[in-house]
């Protein structure tokens, strides 16, 4: 009997270990699975899920004996870090496909393995591995608040890494020491920047309330025409090495992300410590028990995709989840929380409970040797209607990829598999944030009627709208470069390299440049361009040449207020909250909180006047199409209102001021006398009359299609500045070596006040 049991014993021992090594080989494949192409990942993702719910569950029923020495001495720690790949595969899950309910079972984990001192006792001043494993427990917290834009926990939360550190510190005295404290300084200025825009409450002195994703209210309905254009892949490019970035997210970027995703009803909306996201998780979530399994997301379950961050999302995993990490280092992965119940019971400490999540349902045993067989190949048997990738596209938000200083070939490798992703009612929307070196465009314009065939005398045509806003070389056609002669005269740059220095210069922008017309074949589908750069008129008016829905927002050339790019992009920031772009530009510091609330329902109430009249006087069918989706008709709406506004503006007194529109549909909603008045009455209820035109005549300011660009009202022009990369190895700045405590074969994170076009990381893939 005794000789049984101590068999048993062994089998359970052994099964536990099987269990552990397999896990650990899915997760760590992860980060080798592609970064486009849903149906190759997404079983992998699977599999990886039904690992972790067996192991979990496994070690839950025989806790009591692994963790007996004569066995095999199961500590506590051992146990969270099983519980926080799971936390883990949520996040990058949601980076993959930016359903943030994924992202808030991955807060649900962080949040309780802070709460139950997970890695807190007295092994942590004795090993150094770890307190590294909670130091970048930590940082990855604080990445998960961020995307939930949850101030309040990251503040409490950087408070104490950074007490953490200098107990690193002290204690080992370690040699990356001086690279975490660069971390903990990243991650401040980042925060102060995503918190100082909003106006503080007069009386307590802390951020007012404010909400960034698409929130459930109620709109104006817009009749539809034909099929629903939905907005299905975004591409968010972002390459300005001076902004304030976290990771490989530069301000711009986080902004776009953040408004590309849905507002859930109680998650988050103006919490500051977290307590409305646990209730809103709880109310999501089963009962934790015992017998608890890691619950793959209800798309994953399915062998599907619906769900954030970045891309995010978007470090490896942020580029294969979402988000691209263009300088080749590993995603972030998160840790999670052990096993306690999220609705405040507590199990005994011996078994623990996952944090609760939808269970998954079991599975009829057919279906898994289907689903083994398919999984053998990682690719879905030919001939099979792909359910999976349908419902993919049928998820809440659109699929987001985030580029940070890519090369050229990477965004089009990039644009070309969210082209092909997207079905036939789909959209593709592509967000360019950038500055540079300047282009010289002009004698192109001449040299556009060169052009040899129909389609790249459109193409020049697309180019020619920008060939003017460098105000470059007056060379004549003849000696322009045969690119030059053939359309291709400006853009967004992508080369890292200072162009400045290279003996030829004309010759290295035109390679490294994204041209209007680089861009002509994913015209193909309806196509969204937004352009965030003193080189956005380069992109107006690209020719529809295949008459799909085509629209291009542009920002304004030049600013005439003295602000920062480092900080945020004006145009950007309207188009992502326009009562904070309002603030900005009103130098609006604090306000009351009952009075911040009126002037949020003023904006609200705006956008809707707005989105009325844009289906009142919008008849361009392929423009008209782009307002039957939720998240494009608010953007163009706040563009609506970004015009307006400016346009009142004292100091936006010149064409290049102002953003633009191509093909430009919107002028007579602009110049609405209504949509003037109201923005007079908000422009009184915050007291700010100086600032702004109040008489009765309304500046009719034309902007042209090739304005010289000056960074001050009133200075001499400045050049025009494009996005810059490098396909030279020798002539980029290689990351160095991660501080082991944070990333695995990734860069070290530098603050954003360094200087250095080296992409900064925080990622991993292995999480050990």
């Amino acid at each position: 009997m005794q000789q049984k049991a101590a068999e048993r014993d062994r089998e359970i021992v052994e099964e536990f270990e099987y269990l552990l090594e397999k896990s650990q080989q899915l997760f760590s494949g992860l980060g080798d699975l592609p970064e486009i192409g849903s149906k190759y990942w997404m079983p992998h993702f699977q599999r990886t899920f039904e690992v972790y719910t067996k192991l979990w569950r496994f070690q839950n029923q025989h806790r009591l004996l692994l963790e007996k020495p004569e066995h095999y001495g199961l500590k506590r720690w051992e146990v969270g870090e099983i519980a926080s790949k799971i936390g883990q595969l949520y996040y990058r899950y949601y980076l993959r496909t930016s359903d943030t309910n994924n992202l808030l079972e991955a807060f649900v984990f962080y949040d309780a393995i802070r709460e139950r001192n997970y890695f807190k006792g007295e092994e942590e001043v004795k090993n150094s591995a770890l307190m590294i494993k909670k130091l970048r427990y930590y940082a990855r917290f604080i990445v998960v608040c961020l995307q939930m834009n949850n101030q309040g926990m990251m503040m409490q939360l950087l408070e104490e890494v950074k007490s953490l550190i200098e107990v690193y510190a002290v204690t080992f005295n370690p040699v990356d020491k001086m690279e975490w404290s660069l971390v903990v300084k990243e991650m401040s200025i980042f925060m102060q920047a995503v918190c100082s825009p909003v106006p503080t409450d007069e009386s307590t002195h802390a951020s007012l309330p404010i909400s960034y994703r698409l929130l459930p209210r109620r709109r104006p309905k817009i009749e539809r025409e034909g099929l629903k254009l939905r907005l299905q892949e975004a591409v968010i490019v972002g390459n300005r090495p001076t902004q304030i970035k976290f990771s490989e997210l530069t301000l711009d970027m986080y902004f776009m992300l953040q408004m590309l995703e849905r507002e859930r009803d109680l998650a988050h909306i103006g919490a500051k410590d977290g307590s409305s996201i646990k209730e809103a998780a709880a109310k999501d979530s089963a009962a934790a028990n015992d017998d608890a399994t890691v619950a793959a997301p209800a798309p994953v379950a399915e062998a599907t995709a619906s769900l954030s961050g970045v891309a995010a999302a978007a470090p490896t995993d942020t580029a294969a989840a979402g988000t691209a990490d263009t300088s080749g280092a590993p995603s972030i992965n998160h840790t999670a929380a052990d096993s306690e119940s999220i609705n405040g019971e507590k199990k005994a400490d011996t078994v623990p409970a996952l944090p609760a999540t939808v269970p998954v349902e079991a599975e009829k045993e057919k279906e898994k040797e289907k689903e083994k067989e398919k999984d053998k190949s990682d690719v879905p048997a030919t001939g099979e209607k792909d359910v999976d990738r349908e419902k993919f596209l049928r998820r809440a938000n659109p699929h987001k990829y985030v580029l940070y200083q890519p090369h050229i070939s990477q965004v089009q490798v990039y644009l070309a598999n969210a082209f092909r992703e997207i079905s036939e009612q789909g959209c593709v929307l592509l967000y360019l944030s950038s500055d540079g070196s300047a282009v010289s465009t002009d004698a192109a314009t001449g040299a556009n009627t060169a052009a040899g065939s129909a389609t790249t005398a459109a193409a020049a045509t697309a180019a020619a709208g920008g060939g003017g806003v460098g105000g470059g070389s007056t060379d004549a056609p003849s000696q322009q470069p045969p690119a030059v002669l053939r359309g291709f005269t400006g853009g967004i740059s992508t080369s890292r390299r200072n162009i400045g220095d290279i003996k030829d210069r004309k010759t290295e922008q035109l390679i490294h440049t994204l041209h209007p017309a680089d861009l002509l074949p994913y015209t193909r589908k309806p196509f969204f361009l937004i352009v965030e750069s003193e080189s956005s008129a380069a992109y107006k008016n690209m020719p529809n040449l295949f008459n799909q829905p085509l629209l291009c927002l542009l920002s304004p050339t030049a600013y005439p207020m003295p602000t920062s790019s480092s900080s945020g992009s004006i145009y950007t920031f309207f188009l992502h909250s326009p009562v904070v772009a309002f603030s900005i530009v009103s130098h609006i510091t604090a306000m009351s909180r009952e009075k911040w609330g009126e002037l949020r329902s003023l904006f609200e109430q705006l956008e809707d006047r707005v989105l009325e009249l844009l289906a009142q006087h919008v008849v361009d069918i392929n423009v008209r199409k782009f307002l039957f989706d939720e998240f494009l008709r608010q953007i163009i709406a706040r563009h609506v209102v970004c015009c307006v506004v400016l346009r009142l503006h004292v100091s936006f007194s010149r064409p290049e001021n102002l953003p633009q529109a191509s093909p430009d549909r919107f002028k007579k909603v602009v110049e609405t006398e209504e949509l003037v008045q109201k923005v007079r009455y908000i422009v009184s209820f915050c007291d700010v009359d100086e600032l702004y035109n109040m008489g009765s005549e309304y500046r009719d300011i034309q902007a042209t299609s090739s304005p010289r660009s000056t960074s001050l009202a009133g200075s001499p022009p400045q050049p025009l500045s494009v996005l810059t990369t490098s396909n030279n190895a020798a002539d980029t700045v290689l990351p160095t070596e991660a501080p082991t405590t944070m990333t695995t074969n990734s860069s070290a994170v530098t603050t954003a006040a360094l200087a250095g076009p080296a992409p900064s990381t925080i990622h991993d893939t292995n999480p050990h």
